[in-house]
């Protein structure tokens, strides 16, 4: 079993993502921490999830090496009360140590004390922690060399919010100094005169005094002759630069000594000096961060990088003459719908930057030798909401899903060495939350949200011709439009045409695989809409699901509905777009509906813990058969079905833990299942594989509430079956909230790998390879 593809969004709160030394970047995805190797391929992947934590993640920080050699460890806290501590073991991130606090965590930061050439392998380097809380105290901890954690002290502020914390150590001296920023616009410093942590206690020293609104980052620069610097970023929009020198420096200007403050630490005086003030942002100062470059073993380049909620970030760098710090780069984004940075970190080498802003998506520049100027690079990206839907491409080539982040998303491989997935395009960015979506035909889709029309969606041109780059296109057709764009206010895709756009431009036989170029995010933002062709409108509440027969000529739509009225499946033909007929069965909400892949009946389920099956006759669907309340297999709602791949069975699966089997022919009254399976939690999503593997048995992926997938075998011996559970995949492994819909890819070869993908409340989206004969 393996991953091939995983997508989601940073989590929209200040430093959920840090870059490494080791190339990783670590970020929070809603519960879990994922793991970004941006050195793979063109655009970097997304190589785990890991989870533990019960709630929102809000901080994630590696834990920077005092040798300046590449972490082994990262640091995660959560709105659960919890801090986590993740160890590299056998190339794999486990938990290695948790700190309970028993309240919601604001934000944490951590410390090195012993170096990692001094321990072991099977043991680890003391750690110091520091952990903020909403009740407004700061508690510092101690990780030992055996990974136990206690308390040494707990810091209060008179009833005034710790908002953010940082260490480092005293310019020459291997003493802890910890800044803390405080809700009345100070800073505060506290160091530690015992040389044996164990029996340390932070005292305060100092106040910093200067900023007009809250600190929101701060950063540490490492030991620089002899002072070390403190940049401070406010939501005043400045950034302060504060520089602590080990010994007093004499000023021959009076007025510049009285602005010098001092503190003694084990005897040795130390004073700060504003080094400068930086203004050029118009937002709020959400992040800055210190190139990790060094210049040898003792100094440190001098370059700091800064963002803000103003849409850019900005390198500043002082003048080699003056020494003045001034503004040398500003990247960003001019108009668009975000909404800023979030946070903004170097890379391991410095020709990187990264932000993450608010809609969760990462925007990377990197510096190019070539034209010696930053530019922006593709990466990953994600829903930042629950992924509600998905659905492949007819002929497999994509995959669309559907999230109450107001948008569809295509995500689609391209093949150098391996199959390299990432998204290509967003169709549908809509101001309702969207709630499904069925691919109609290779270029066609609907898709319902919380509004009474279901919209019809034809690629444009620009997609076909991104696809073409990507994939063996070979089903030419004349589209409606050459692109589209959304009018201001409006939701409707408007269909524009571009003179320019020819196929000639991107002929597959013309075009080498190793020059694709990924899009970046502001080419998807703006750039990849699919034009509208059709709204249909009959429902009387918001659209809840939707499925369509395998050969696209019917559609059948349901919305939410707590009546019989409203609790009926229309069917609409794709050719007419007229609806055709209205089926009646349920008495609350459908849940799922499903056709069977010969297209001669259509299923579906409901919150009123019944399911309805239809069958085809002179083009025409009714109803033949429908199970009753009582004396039913499923006592609560039933959330999901699926068809087997020769249309001879179809599964239900619901919220009492229950799994049923049944044969459309049912030849008396009652209407049993062929076999059950009782997994105890409730069952939120099915699918069969779309491939005879074999004659002997049928795939079933089964999901559940708490985000595991379980793969079953479903052996056939004569008329009984038998279950055999084959893979089970955890919450790291799958997904750590519920399981909204599995889908197995279609394929046409190598039917021994199988591809299924799945989605979920954590935003997040993954594609397994399934080696289903080993």
């Amino acid at each position: 079993m393996t991953t091939s593809y995983i997508s989601c969004a940073c989590n929209r709160v200040p430093h959920s993502a840090d870059w490494g030394k080791n190339g990783l970047i670590c970020f929070a995805a809603c519960h879990a921490v994922a793991i970004y190797d941006p050195y793979i391929s063109k655009i970097g992947k997304i190589t785990h999830t890991l989870h533990r934590h019960k709630d929102r993640i809000n901080t994630v920080r590696w834990l920077k090496r005092r040798d300046a050699k590449p972490e082994s460890e990262l640091l995660s806290s959560s709105v659960d009360g919890t801090a986590i501590i993740w160890s590299k073991r056998n190339e794999l991130f486990k938990c290695n140590s948790i700190i309970g606090v028993d309240d919601t965590l604001i934000f944490c930061n951590s410390l090195y004390i012993s170096d990692h050439d001094s321990v072991n392998e099977e043991t680890s380097a003391k750690l110091i922690i520091c952990t903020g809380s909403v009740k407004g105290d700061l508690r510092i901890w101690l990780r030992d060399t055996d990974d136990n954690v206690k308390c040494l002290q707990t810091l209060t502020f008179d009833k005034k919010l710790p908002i953010e914390a940082c260490f480092s150590f005293l310019p020459n001296k291997h003493l802890p100094l910890l800044a803390i920023a405080i809700e009345n616009f100070t800073i505060e410093l506290y160091v530690t005169n015992c040389n044996i942590i164990e029996e340390s206690y932070f005292e305060k020293v100092q106040v910093l005094v200067g900023h007009e609104d809250w600190v929101r980052c701060m950063d540490f620069n490492c030991d620089t002759n002899n002072s070390i610097f403190l940049a401070s970023g406010s939501q005043d929009a400045m950034i302060r630069l504060w520089k602590i020198s080990a010994n007093s420096t004499e000023f021959s200007n009076d007025e510049l000594h009285q602005k010098e403050q001092v503190f003694m630490a084990n005897g040795i005086k130390y004073n700060i000096t504003l080094e400068s003030i930086l203004y050029g942002h118009e937002g709020w100062v959400y992040g800055v961060h210190w190139c990790p470059l060094q210049l040898d073993n003792k100094n440190r380049i001098l370059r700091l990088l800064s963002c803000s909620l103003d849409k850019s970030m900005i390198i500043w760098e002082p003048d080699e003459v003056t020494g003045i710090w001034s503004e040398k780069v500003r990247v960003g984004e001019v108009g668009g719908n975000l909404m800023g940075f979030y946070g903004c970190k170097f890379s391991d080498n410095g020709l990187n930057i990264l932000a993450h802003g608010y809609q969760g998506s990462f925007h990377i520049w990197e510096y190019s030798n070539i034209v010696k100027n930053w530019i922006p690079k593709s990466k990953p990206s994600g829903h930042f909401s629950e992924v509600i839907d998905l659905c492949w491409d007819p002929n497999g080539r994509f995959l669309i899903t559907a999230s109450t982040d107001q948008t569809t998303r295509i995500h689609a491989a391209w093949k150098n060495e391996t199959e390299f997935w990432h998204e290509i395009g967003r169709p549908q960015v809509h101001g309702y939350d969207m709630s499904c979506l069925v691919m109609l035909t290779p270029y066609m889709f609907a898709s319902g949200a919380e509004e009474k029309v279901v919209r019809i969606f034809t690629a444009p041109t620009t997609f076909r011709n991104c696809l073409m780059k990507i994939a063996n296109v070979d089903d030419f057709k004349n589209m409606v439009a050459d692109s589209a764009s959304v009018p201001a206010l409006g939701l409707t895709n408007k269909a524009t045409f571009n003179d320019n756009i020819t196929i000639e431009d991107v002929e597959v036989n013309k075009f080498k695989n190793e020059d694709y170029i990924p899009p970046t995010e502001e080419e998807l933002m703006q750039n990849t809409l699919w034009p509208e062709l059709q709204k249909l409108y009959g429902h009387g509440y918001e659209i809840f699901s939707i499925a369509a027969r395998h050969d696209g000529s019917l559609l059948a739509t349901a919305c939410k509905s707590t009546s019989q009225e409203h609790s009926a499946i229309l069917l609409w033909s794709t050719n007419t777009w007229v609806q055709v007929q209205k089926l009646m069965s349920h008495q609350l909400t459908i849940t799922q509906m499903e056709f069977s892949l010969n297209n001669k009946y259509l299923l579906s389920v409901s919150r009123d813990r019944r399911w309805s099956l239809f069958e085809c006759k002179d083009n025409m669907y009714t109803l033949i058969a429908a199970s009753l309340k009582k004396d039913s297999l499923h006592t609560r709602i039933i959330w999901c079905c699926s068809w087997t791949h020769d249309s001879f069975f179809f599964a239900t699966g619901s919220r009492d833990g229950k799994i049923g089997i049944w044969n459309p022919n049912f030849t008396d009254d009652k209407i049993v299942p062929i076999t059950s399976l009782d997994v105890k939690v409730s069952v939120t999503a099915l699918a069969f594989s779309l491939q005879s593997i074999s004659q002997d048995f049928y795939v079933l992926a089964i999901g559940f509430e708490t985000g595991c997938i379980e793969i079953q075998k479903l052996k056939m011996f004569s008329n009984n079956f038998e279950w055999e559970k084959y893979i089970m995949y955890d919450t790291s492994q799958a997904h750590h909230l519920t399981v909204r819909r599995l889908k197995f890819r279609p394929q046409k070869e190598d039917f021994n790998i199988l591809q299924l993908a799945s989605c979920g409340s954590d935003h997040i989206i993954k594609i397994y390879d399934i080696d289903i004969l080993k």
